[in-house]
């Protein structure tokens, strides 16, 4: 049994904060978009043509290949406005090390005012993110729709490399899947028979990660 190709595709009239994740590195981009899908389809493929504005994102692509970075939503919905989606990317990145973003935000994207981190110190309410995401206790601002989104991000971001590879979205044939174990369900094949295939790109061709 299998899905109808457009009800697998990401919605692309949703907006949300994105999330491109290096496996092997533990390494993420974080971005906003009121076009979710187009935006996480053109990241891929300047990567693909090696000519994606973020040199460091670049050139982990370039070593690692394909296969080792994860391209996810962490949220969407027609509810998310910029100023919001802004204020979520800001708070997510700063519960992360630097060592562990790619995002940096010079000469390439947000300068000066519109710089989250242009002049200024790390918010409270950033702050408060971060004390969760390192000591796992209950945020000060508990029982906030915006606090419980922000969880629910950071748990995606922080889960670890069996997780994000079990995640990675497949296409077998024309139908997307968000996962190999969605595909195995759908398909009725082996999980490691899919990833083998995923892998293989001489012999099957039809098989590819999303």
């Amino acid at each position: 049994m299998t899905l109808n190709y457009k009800e697998n595709l990401f919605d692309f009239e949703k907006s949300g904060i994105y999330l491109i994740s290096c496996i092997k590195k533990q390494k993420h981009y974080i971005g906003e978009s009121n076009n979710i899908g187009p935006r996480l389809c053109a990241h891929k493929n300047k990567l693909k043509r090696n000519i994606h504005e973020n040199k460091e994102l670049q050139s982990d692509f370039n070593e690692y290949g394909e296969e080792f970075f994860l391209f996810q939503k962490l949220l969407f919905g027609n509810g998310l406005d910029k100023e919001k989606r802004l204020k979520l990317e800001t708070i997510i990145l700063l519960t992360l090390e630097p060592n562990k973003r790619y995002n940096v935000y010079i000469n390439w994207k947000h300068k000066d005012q519109t710089n989250p981190f242009f002049n200024k110190k790390h918010s409270i309410e950033a702050r408060k993110a971060q004390s969760v995401c390192k000591k796992g206790k209950i945020s000060a601002f508990k029982g906030k729709t915006q606090n419980n989104e922000i969880k629910k991000m950071l748990s995606k971001i922080n889960s670890n490399k069996t997780s994000l590879e079990r995640r990675k979205p497949v296409i077998i044939g024309s139908i997307y899947y968000e996962s190999i174990s969605e595909a195995s369900q759908k398909t009725g094949l082996n999980r490691r028979l899919i990833r083998e295939r995923c892998h293989d790109k001489t012999r099957f061709k039809n098989f590819q990660w999303g």
